[in-house]
Formats: structure tokens, sequence, C-alpha cells
């Protein structure tokens, strides 16, 4: 049987033109898959495109080139009203800063009412809005009482639970999960991934969870992409990558990640990468990576390394390793 892809992304690019006709590639034709009911991890270091990429899927931001593909559809050509409502009830977005993203002169009842309010597909009498906001507050673990509160008056996860339940209410195949957890206490990180978790199983949901904490995407993902300078290093399995990491980028992330043993932890050997992330505006010609990997070779610095698969479901964009 084969996958049942909900989204795809085909050679993907989001560039933004600034001063003197220079351009930023802030994601350079990336290609992913997302199987439905399943979570594509995507890491990388601050600054390589994550969260451009998240945008761009859902149309925050429009695509320079390159496809995303939603059930079957091309959507990343469209813009009308009418279009981005639809696209509104497929695909949500969770994001990094939960206050930010909340309407402080909003109660909390409006704020996750306010996409059934702006669609024009969606009608519902007042008490049958305020049953469905309730009933969401209550699937993410708030009750009826924190309904005609404003935003100021939470805490953090309590806010970000508020920001679930806001993309939950278009009931959505696909969330784009944006840093979800980074600016929470580590005790409420854990109780915001475990819901995450409860809500794909009982929804059957789709997430793309973007993060910097390696060890959370190694505890939800079914698949990771690695990102580098706004491109896929590498790409396969969450146990095969953590297992088997090939590209040298690869390596030295996953070289940091702590490990609780600190007999182990002192033991193993850290990779340290020199010199700084080249700039998104003036990138190597060949390999993005060249200019900080330590096997670099000419070759490296002229041609640009395809994403090739090195083993089943297994892709590295490396010249080392692909040859």
């Amino acid at each position: 049987m084969g996958k049942d892809i909900i989204l795809q992304t085909e050679n993907l690019k989001k560039y933004f033109r600034i001063r003197r006709g220079r351009v930023v590639k802030a994601v350079d034709d990336v290609s992913i898959e997302v199987e439905r009911g399943k979570t594509l991890g995507l890491v990388g270091e601050s600054g390589c495109g994550k969260s451009t990429l998240g945008r761009t899927i859902i149309r925050i931001y429009d695509p320079t080139e390159g496809r995303v593909i939603l059930n079957g559809k091309d959507v990343s050509g469209k813009s009308t009203k009418r279009f981005r409502q639809d696209l509104a009830r497929s695909v949500q977005m969770i994001f990094q800063d939960p206050y930010a993203c909340l309407n402080p002169r909003m109660t909390v009842n409006d704020l996750i009412a306010e996409g059934w309010d702006l669609n024009h597909e969606i009608h519902y009498s007042a008490a049958e809005r305020r049953e469905k906001a309730l009933e969401l507050l209550n699937i993410v673990g708030l009750n009826e009482e924190h309904a005609n509160r404003f935003p100021h008056e939470f805490s953090g996860g309590q806010r970000q639970r508020i920001g679930i339940a806001r993309a939950l209410s278009m009931n959505p195949e696909l969330i784009i999960c944006d840093e979800p957890i980074s600016a929470l206490d580590v005790s409420i990180q854990a109780q915001v991934m475990n819901l995450l978790l409860d809500l794909q199983r009982k929804q059957n949901l789709s997430y793309i969870f973007i993060a910097h904490d390696l060890s959370m995407v190694r505890y939800i993902s079914d698949t990771v992409a690695v990102m580098y300078l706004g491109s896929i290093v590498e790409y396969a399995d969450n146990r095969e990558l953590y297992e088997h990491p090939q590209h040298p980028y690869t390596k030295a992330l996953f070289s940091a990640i702590p490990v609780a043993n600190p007999a182990a932890e002192k033991k193993r050997q850290r990779i340290k990468l020199e010199g700084e992330i080249p700039s998104p505006i003036n990138a190597p010609k060949g390999c993005k990576f060249c200019t900080r990997c330590p096997h670099a070779t000419p070759r490296c610095f002229e041609e640009v390394p395809q994403l090739k698969e090195c083993a089943p479901g297994h892709k590295v964009a490396c010249h080392l390793i692909n040859g």
C-alpha cells in the first residue's frame, strides 16, 4: 500500500528582495512530504529558514517558485480571499510566541471564534458559537471560566493552549507547529507535547513540528528533515536519522544533544563546527555547508549537491556520501 500523502512541496523557494537588488534566499529548493496522521520534524540552526518554510506552506508568504500540493491539489498559485478562507479550513498554524498572536483586546471566546466569524461558509448562532468555543477550551485543558478573560490574564502555557484551541477551531487536517514549546517552562512543555500527541491520535491530525529541541523532535516525529541555510541537507525516518546520521552537519547537530547519564556525557565526543553561518544573501557557490565542513573538497565549493537516497527512504545532500 502506498503512502497517504496529505502535503508535499516541490522545489519550493521563498526569496526576499532587499536593498540594491540583493536577494535573501530564505527557502531554497525545498521538497518534503507529510503523511496523513504523521509528524514531520523540521530542525536546524536559527535563521536556517524553518519558520519561513512553514509560513510559505500556509501562505502567510507567497512562494517565489515551486509548488505546495495539499490533498493532491496545487495551492501555491492562488491568492484570493475565498481561497485563503478555504485553505484555513485545511491548514492551521501554532505560533512560537502565544502572546504575540492573540489580540489583547479580544476575550478567549472571541479569539477562538474569530475563524468562524471570518469564514463565508460557517454560520453559527451566538449560542452555538459559545458552545463550540467552550468545547474546544475543554479539549485543551481549560474551562468555562476562562472564556471571558483576556490573554494577559493567563500564563504562557495557558496562552499556548488557547493558540492550540484556535488552530483546532477550523477542524484542520494539518497543523504547522512553529516552536510551540520553546517559550514555556519544562514542566509545561511536557503537558503541551502530550496534548498534541493526544489530539493527533484522536483526530488523525498531521503535524509539521518546527523546533530547536532535538530530543523533543525525536519524541514526537515520524520523519525528520534537517535544514541548513534554506535547504534540506538530510531527510529520513526518525529512528534511521537519529541512529545513522550521514551529513556532516547533522552529525554535528546531533552531537550537541545532552545525555542524561553524566558518565556517558563525559566520554562522548562533541563535534564543534568552526566559523560562522554564511549569509543567505551571499551563500557559497557549491554546497552551502562547505565553509564549515571539516571534510570539504574542491568539488564541494563548486558544485551544488543534490538530495539523493543513500539508503531506502534516507536522503542526503552531500558529495562525500553520494559520490
